[in-house]
This record gives structure tokens, C-alpha cells and sequence, in this order.
């Protein structure tokens, strides 16, 4: 029996893998001190112009209410708890597990 995904679970399932994509760089950005941070710039293309963003979520917010909204949201909290919690992989581990780093030849032997 073949079993039918309804069209909106594929879509939810498409975006969060989009948003996980860039865990690594969220991550980074929350381990800057405050004085490295730099105020959002106005945006035209941005909703809210580019203002209102979380950063956890790496999104952006038409107007302050929506985004206060989004963080009671359980999405967020979630979010929160993994950005907490330990340094997410990079594209070096990915890389590494697949073997596609660097090569590791064993130790070398003497030559007589």
C-alpha cells in the first residue's frame, strides 16, 4: 500500500531542513560578544525592512508583535534549547565522516 503525504507536511518538513542548513552560522553568531555585533541595517527587501529579527531562528518579522508572538512559540523555544546546547556539526565533520578529509597514510616507515 502506498501511503500519501498530505502537501502541507512536505512543505514543513522542506523548510526545516532549509532552516537547519544554517545552524553552524547561527551558532557563531550567538558566540560574538556584544560589542562585535552591529545594528540591523534597513533592508527594503526584508519584511519589516530587515528590523525585526530573531536570530535564533535566523527570520525576520514584519512588525514587533508578530515577532514577540514568535517567541512563545514552541518552535522557538526548541530553537533556544539547540542553540544552548553544543556547537552544531560544520562542513569539516561532514566532510570528515565522509572520508574527504585529510589523508591519514599511517605513520611512516624508515628507510634503510
Amino acid at each position: 500500500m502506498i501511503k500519501v503525504f498530505p502537501l502541507k507536511s512536505i512543505l514543513f518538513s522542506l523548510t526545516m531542513s532549509v532552516l537547519d542548513s544554517r545552524d553552524d552560522l547561527v551558532y557563531d553568531e550567538l558566540q560574538k560578544s556584544d560589542t562585535e555585533k552591529k545594528p540591523l541595517p534597513r533592508d527594503e527587501d526584508l519584511p519589516g525592512m530587515g528590523q525585526y529579527y530573531c536570530l535564533h531562528c535566523d527570520r525576520y518579522f514584519a512588525n514587533p508583535t508578530v515577532r514577540d508572538e514568535h517567541f512563545k512559540t514552541k518552535r522557538h523555544k526548541k530553537r533556544l534549547k539547540q542553540m544552548s546546547g553544543p556547537a552544531p556539526h560544520t562542513q569539516l565533520d561532514a566532510e570528515l565522516a565522509a572520508g574527504m578529509g585529510m589523508p591519514d597514510n599511517g605513520p611512516t616507515l624508515m628507510s634503510m
